[in-house]
């Protein structure tokens, strides 16, 4: 007799995703500061991007809370 048990798809962490898009951002903004003439108050840019950064993963934590399987969905699923 065999079983098989089938594995939860894997999908990216909304932690990952949101700091990986604020070094994006931190990069880019280097980037063009060195071919255009800008005047940058870094105040204003690491405020601007905390309160960026705080959004996306409150709103990540809703998004998947909204998606995560019930304890009754687990409970069906093991009686295949």
């Amino acid at each position: 007799m065999s079983t098989s048990l089938t594995r939860r798809k894997r999908r990216a962490r909304v932690v990952t995703i949101v700091w990986g898009a604020v070094l994006l951002a931190v990069a880019a903004l280097l980037l063009v500061s060195q071919f255009v003439v800008l005047a940058i108050d870094p105040v204003i840019v690491a405020l601007g991007l905390l309160v960026g950064v705080g959004l996306s993963l409150v709103a990540g934590g809703i998004l998947s809370l909204r998606t995560r399987p019930t304890p009754d969905d687990r409970d069906d699923l093991s009686t295949y």
